[in-house]
């Protein structure tokens, strides 16, 4: 009977004792928890943005390397061509036509390809005989062809630099020599029609 006394006194007084543990414990486990949520409820609420990323058109675009005008029957390679200012002469070739560096490639988006050669028979002494609705293909080193139609043709003196600042939708202009002692010069005008790979 004293032994059951004693548990129950023990017990008893171990009750009080977690008891007067838990109190504190809760009491600081609430005040722990208020001060966090005022300090939540107080603080700036930040927005993260994510930034828009604007990527640029592709172009289609390439180096020259043939031109082909079919109803003609001509299959040219293009070489580089240079003007040099200090002479007044550009590259010239009796076998190849070249590309003016100073214009734009051949591309989807705008600007002239010029392309330009002796009035000669192996290379173009023919083109005055081209047609309207005529094709020419340019082919270019990482392998895009490019297709034009021809529009027209006109009669410039040497001077006359205009085509080379032209801004236009993309075309594609081929010039040689013509007149009496070949003079002036003839520019074929084409229009962009479509690209293949």
């Amino acid at each position: 009977m004293k032994s059951s006394k004693k548990l129950l006194v023990v017990g008893v007084l171990a009750s009080t004792l977690g008891l007067a543990g838990l109190v504190p414990s809760a009491y600081f486990w609430h005040q722990t928890r208020q001060i966090t949520e005022a300090a939540v409820a107080s603080s700036p609420t930040q927005t993260v943005t994510t930034p828009t990323v604007v990527t640029a058109p592709k172009i289609i675009t390439g180096k020259p390397v043939r031109l082909l005008i079919p109803s003609l029957g001509m299959d040219l390679s293009v070489a580089d061509g240079v003007y040099d200012p200090r002479n007044g002469q550009w590259t010239l070739s009796t076998s190849q036509v070249h590309y003016a560096l100073m214009t734009v490639q051949p591309n989807d988006k705008q600007g002239n390809t010029l392309i330009y050669g002796h009035y000669r028979p192996e290379v173009f002494a023919a083109l005055h005989t081209i047609q309207p609705g005529a094709t020419a293909q340019v082919v270019t080193a990482n392998g895009y062809t490019f297709t034009y139609t021809f529009k027209n043709s006109t009669v410039v003196n040497p001077a006359d630099t205009s085509i080379l600042s032209y801004e236009g939708r993309p075309m594609l202009t081929l010039q040689t020599c013509t007149g009496a002692f070949m003079q002036n010069r003839q520019l074929f005008s084409f229009d962009l029609v479509g690209i293949k790979q």
